[in-house]
């Protein structure tokens, strides 16, 4: 699953996406250092949402499954709620993210990360992803409203939180993620179009079914190797969580799954 993003850019420049879309008046509303983002620690993240008026609203990565009562134990279940399979949204009536398919949002992102096993590499390799010829892209999500309990005051608050949405992995990205629980997976990556249409209010359950079936094109795939992704080993001078890496040995190429020997390195 994606439990990794990027926004490596502006907030404004949600504005030239949604044109009359409400941002907080100060700009300081919503989270800076965005260049990693990891649902681990269950962060704030700014997500396009449909309140009868688009609105960039600050939510909680990982849904709070409210049929749990007690509220500790709500809290704790969230890392496992970051993610909503796309086959269960429509298909599973008794999955949870079927109760809240109509709470459509959009996630703003300029990469993702993922990670690929690699023989001859102790570690896995860390990718980022991005999508062709486009500055931002924005994953389609679902979100949720709960009332919760402080825990130290005992007082009622009402908390927004969102899951990212997945489906199978196209071609390319089952060659990146190609390992681990849940290897050969994808955010569900849309067009531009497709994305607008997402948060619109009137989208039934079969025009939801035709999103989930849209698999991107292997080509329209951007990746490049980063230095690291989770690591707390501090990253050599100049070096940026986004930025490419030279790994030193030759990576094999997409569509390859051996790096290259010496003699296909040769240039005679």
């Amino acid at each position: 699953m994606c439990r990794d993003i990027s926004f490596h850019s502006e907030i404004q420049v949600i504005t030239e996406d949604f044109k009359g879309i409400q941002l907080a008046p100060d700009p300081a509303h919503y989270p800076n250092d965005m260049i990693h983002v990891t649902c681990e620690v269950l962060p704030t993240y700014p997500i396009v949402v449909n309140r009868k008026a688009l609105v960039l609203a600050n939510m909680g990565w990982g849904v709070i499954n409210t049929w749990i009562q007690d509220p500790r134990e709500r809290q704790l279940q969230r890392s496992n709620m970051v993610n909503a399979r796309s086959e269960r949204i429509i298909g599973d009536k008794k999955s949870y993210w079927h109760r809240i398919r109509q709470n459509r949002c959009l996630i703003p992102a300029t990469g993702i990360y993922e990670h690929r096993e690699v023989k001859g590499y102790k570690n896995k390799i860390p990718y980022h992803i991005s999508l062709e010829g486009r500055k931002g892209f924005y994953v389609p999500a679902l979100y949720q409203v709960s009332q919760e309990v402080d825990q130290h005051t005992g007082e009622l608050y009402n908390m927004a939180t969102f899951t990212m949405i997945t489906r199978h992995a196209n071609e390319k990205m089952r060659w990146i993620h190609n390992s681990g629980d849940n290897r050969h997976r994808m955010p569900l990556f849309l067009t531009p179009e497709m994305e607008k249409a997402w948060v619109l209010d009137d989208l039934s359950d079969d025009d939801m079914d035709e999103f989930f079936h849209f698999e991107m094109p292997s080509e329209a795939i951007a990746h490049h190797p980063v230095y690291s992704i989770r690591s707390r080993k501090p990253k050599p001078d100049g070096i940026v969580p986004n930025g490419f890496y030279d790994w030193g040995k030759k990576l094999p190429e997409y569509g390859q799954d051996d790096p290259p020997t010496a003699e296909q390195t040769s240039l005679f």
